[in-house]
């Protein structure tokens, strides 16, 4: 984290003694707030005009709201890390167009940073989200004919019934039962986890294509209608409340590394990522190390 340099309650006044040239005198009417870059949508040179209130920049932005039309990687910078991912069918606040990439703000897990350019379609409303580690899209609901195109978990799409089956989304055809409704967010987040065992691991993945540590807890409790932060400090630190060492362990129970992260299945096994997403002993995870915080999600 680093802190703004002023806050937007700065004020300046200009003071001439003779010949004395003006001078800006900047002061502070509030405390500099502090900003997470990928979080808070600021840079030097711009910032979000929902910011406003919060941080002083020299230009602001209204941000331009897009849909994802394909999985892609939410980077720190145009060829940069990968922080996160935006999934097929959610929206994306854009602040700055580029002519290969998007600038701005996920609204559905709070990540900033930039996506490519060709991955932003036009902004349509999602009706329904995957429930199904992957729901393979098929050319009609008579015939099931599979095409090779699928919509992992987390993605979203604007669907119709087509008959009990089949629901018709754009591209195809997918199974009802691996859809669940937006309005309906519900179930148990350890189920939603336990249903993409074996998806691979993946740095910045929140989707049953991949998923790193955070994002694994990230998909099963925004499923479940409770979404945590995306990063796997702030879910460290503010998801749920805090455990004692000496607190009984049950099945929903969050257990924080130094680096890591384990949802508990019971109280003597976890669902969690290694190489796979996958279930052990919870006295397997001695390999990352002590355990920093244990939290109960709400």
């Amino acid at each position: 984290m680093q802190s703004s340099g002023s806050s937007w309650a700065a004020t300046a006044s200009a003071t001439i003694t003779g010949d004395t040239p003006a001078r800006n005198r900047f002061a502070l009417r509030t405390r500099s707030v502090a900003i997470d870059s990928r979080t808070d949508a600021v840079r030097r040179d711009l910032a979000d005009i929902r910011l406003a209130d919060r941080v002083f920049a020299p230009h602001y932005a209204v941000p331009t709201r897009r849909s994802i039309g394909r999985i892609t990687a939410i980077s720190d910078s145009a060829d940069g890390v990968t922080l996160s991912q935006a999934l097929p069918g959610e929206p994306f606040d854009v602040l700055e167009f580029t002519s290969t990439h998007g600038w701005g703000r996920s609204p559905i897990d709070g990540s900033v940073g930039f996506v490519s350019r060709d991955s932003l379609i036009g902004e349509f409303e999602a009706s329904h989200i995957v429930v199904a580690q992957d729901a393979t899209l098929h050319a009609d609901a008579s015939t099931a004919r599979p095409l090779p195109a699928s919509l992992p978990m987390g993605s979203r799409v604007a669907a119709l019934p087509a008959n009990d089956d089949w629901c018709e989304v754009d591209g195809g055809y997918v199974a009802t039962d691996a859809l669940q409704p937006l309005s309906t967010d519900a179930g148990d987040a350890v189920d939603h986890a336990l249903r993409v065992r074996g998806t691979p691991r993946l740095a910045g993945g929140r989707s049953g294509a991949g998923v790193d540590a955070a994002g694994l807890i990230f998909l099963a409790f925004s499923l479940a209608g409770s979404p945590p932060p995306r990063f796997l400090d702030l879910q460290a630190e503010t998801f749920g409340t805090a455990l004692a060492e000496g607190d009984v362990l049950r099945r929903g129970d969050l257990l924080f590394f130094a680096d890591h992260v384990a949802l508990l299945v019971d109280g003597e096994t976890v669902i969690h990522v290694d190489d796979v997403v996958r279930c052990e002993p919870l006295a397997a995870l001695d390999r990352f190390g002590p355990i920093r915080a244990r939290r109960r999600p709400a």
